[in-house]
């Protein structure tokens, strides 16, 4: 397969970024590394994601065991000062030497993929990756939730496992002190919060409980009223929660609970808040992920005695029903990995990147290395002590030091998940999975270079508008006025901004 160039209008429009970029790295695919079993291929990637969080690391031990097994190594080639990743995959464009791998999101890999600069791969897929054909053929709809707008596939995505993303947490042992029970609907939600405010349930003689804190995500309780934060889908159609109705009085209700101290008062600037709260026996209620989040209840057990965080089933809301609005997506996260169309051998990298979809490739990539970080019992993987017991107890971090659970292109295995959870965790998980709680999710749709303009453009004013508004709402330095708000956003442009939505899931539907 002939190299191709990147077209015209691609450098035109970068090359102001590319001016003054004289570290560029070299991106040449023919360099070789030694191993002591003979020559290794090494070929370039490009691997920067939420702003330097993932830099791709030459030492990372998973990719180093893929290397064994592939004859391929990788060299990293993003910036490791940069923490801007927007601006570092630009210059990378921009410098027209692309590296033969590169990690990007969605939107990005696809808009330059139909200007020329990455490969499409559906018929390198069908011809030479037989794992991850495969796995198109048993997902459904994973061609359409990943493909660029002219129906060809630019990258071979990171796929999340699992169903449930937040979860409501409630202090049961809060519960029991007070002669509590669980929460069922919002109006009883609303009595405990009010109880945990007024009747001291940590003993302390002080009333500083807090009954109900997140980190700066209040608008999760708005399905309490039947209200969405976001976009969402409602039988078939895409609607826009602060645009609706409920949300009125969704907003309402948060702001009598704000100015009750139900809420914390410093929900939209407090970090770290169950580190914060729990750890100082003050937090009551909260919504998060249930993995992260029920491990406090080892974290604190000394330091808090009988603290007993568990996740509780969302309460019905005004309508009798329970909805938790968050869900992981079906189909990726928008993250994966192209070839460069500059890259000489696409066949064999096309082949490199399906190891990680073979069995043997998911587990390096879930688990880490076998007699390391974990062993086989029972045929099934098992973390080891040395991958339980990080320094800082977060395993999750732990295998990212070894280049497992990095946003690569493979698919997750949920159990990696279920082994280190505390049982609460795994118990609320299967609550959640088995009672269906979810609000219905828009599929990941592909937008055209026009389209994600007005999603940037109009989308970014548009939310930084409401987040704003929804602040001063809450904390009551505004009255809610839903009608002065929706004016105010359909002068930004709102009905072209939710067309663009409308018009991108039909074609989602008729694919």
């Amino acid at each position: 397969m002939k190299k191709r160039k990147l077209m015209v209008p691609l450098l035109a429009s970068m090359m102001m970024l590319a001016s003054g970029c004289s570290d560029a790295a070299s991106t040449s695919s023919k360099e070789k590394s030694s191993k002591k079993d003979g020559k290794v291929e090494e070929l370039k990637v490009f691997m920067h994601a939420s702003n330097g969080y993932f830099i791709f690391n030459d030492d990372w031990a998973t990719f180093k065991e893929a290397a064994e097994k592939t004859g391929i190594t990788l060299k990293g080639t993003a910036p490791k000062s940069s923490t801007n990743s927007a601006e570092a995959f630009n210059l990378m464009i921009a410098s027209g030497e692309i590296p033969d791998l590169v990690h990007g999101q969605k939107k990005y890999l696809n808009k330059y993929g139909i200007e020329g600069a990455f490969l499409p791969l559906n018929d390198l897929i069908k011809e030479h990756a037989p794992n991850i054909q495969k796995y198109v053929k048993k997902k459904e709809g994973f061609l359409k939730a990943n493909q660029g707008p002219d129906g060809n596939l630019y990258m071979v995505p990171y796929i999340s496992d699992g169903l449930v993303a937040e979860t409501y947490f409630m202090r049961q042992d809060w519960l029991d002190k007070l002669k509590l029970q669980m929460p069922q609907t919002v109006d009883e939600f609303y009595n405990v919060l009010k109880a945990f405010k007024e009747q001291d349930p940590n003993g302390n003689g002080k009333q500083d409980e807090i009954p109900y804190f997140s980190e700066d995500n209040i608008l999760g309780l708005g399905t309490l009223w039947g209200a969405f934060d976001g976009l969402y889908l409602e039988n078939g159609e895409i609607k826009y929660g602060p645009y609706e109705a409920e949300f009125q009085t969704a907003m309402e209700n948060l702001a009598k609970w704000y100015k009750e101290g139900l809420i914390d008062q410093e929900i939209f600037t407090r970090k770290k808040a169950r580190e914060y709260l729990l750890g100082n026996n003050l937090g009551g209620s909260s919504r998060y992920y249930p993995g992260s989040t029920a491990g406090y209840n080892d974290a604190l057990k000394d330091s808090v005695p009988g603290i007993n965080f568990v996740v509780m089933a969302p309460p019905e809301n005004t309508e009798g029903k329970r909805i938790e609005p968050t869900k992981r997506s079906d189909f990726g996260n928008n993250l994966g990995v192209a070839i460069s169309a500059q890259a000489e051998n696409p066949e064999k990298i096309i082949k490199y990147l399906d190891f990680f979809y073979s069995e043997e490739g998911r587990r390096l990539m879930n688990y880490g290395i076998e007699g390391e970080t974990y062993e086989i019992k029972e045929g099934k993987p098992v973390f080891t002590d040395k991958a339980l017991k990080a320094k800082d107890g977060n395993i999750v971090e732990n295998l990212r030091s070894y280049g497992a659970q990095v946003p690569f292109s493979f698919h997750q295995d949920f159990e990696y998940e279920k082994l280190w959870m505390n049982p609460i965790a795994v118990k609320g998980i299967e609550e959640y999975t088995k009672g269906n709680y979810f609000a219905e999710q828009i599929p990941n749709l592909t937008f055209t270079e026009e389209e994600e303009k007005v999603l940037t453009d109009i989308g970014t004013q548009i939310t930084t508008y409401k987040d704003e508004t929804v602040q001063k709402w809450i904390m009551g330095s505004e009255p809610v006025n839903l009608e002065q708000f929706k004016k105010r956003i359909d002068e930004m442009g709102f009905k072209e901004y939710i067309k663009v939505y409308k018009d991108a899931y039909k074609r989602y539907q008729d694919s």
